[in-house]
């Protein structure tokens, strides 16, 4: 039988590892002496380039829904304040109102009692 590390895979064309870098070979080696190690660096490795990933990725856009009930949320909340504002200024007018009209009263005995002087 042919051994398959010397058959190349495609006529003219050998395996990578033949003529791969040292780097590369000692990588290799490494892996295959301790998998769980290498299991756990490449989770880690994927891990981090998703975290990555996640961080620079914009967020998506709001909806157009979204946006108009933020839109008409805000807008009922200035007419809450602008509504309660008109209310509070009314509650003092009528204050003031009712004290003008104790006044009238007050003055239209008085006018009356002076009128009541000369006739």
């Amino acid at each position: 039988m042919n051994d398959s590390n010397q058959t190349p895979v495609l006529p003219g064309i050998s395996p990578t590892t033949d003529n791969a870098p040292t780097p590369i070979r000692s990588l290799e080696a490494y892996v295959r002496q301790h998998p769980a190690n290498a299991l756990i660096a490449a989770a880690g490795l994927g891990l981090a380039v998703v975290i990555i990933a996640r961080a620079l990725t914009p967020d998506p856009p709001q909806s157009r829904a979204l946006r108009l009930l933020e839109d008409i949320q805000q807008r009922l909340s200035s007419a809450y304040d602008h509504a309660a504002h008109l209310a509070d200024e009314g509650s003092h007018a009528m204050g003031k109102g009712m004290d003008a009209m104790h006044l009238d009263r007050r003055l239209g005995k008085l006018s009356r009692g002076f009128r009541s002087l000369f006739h």
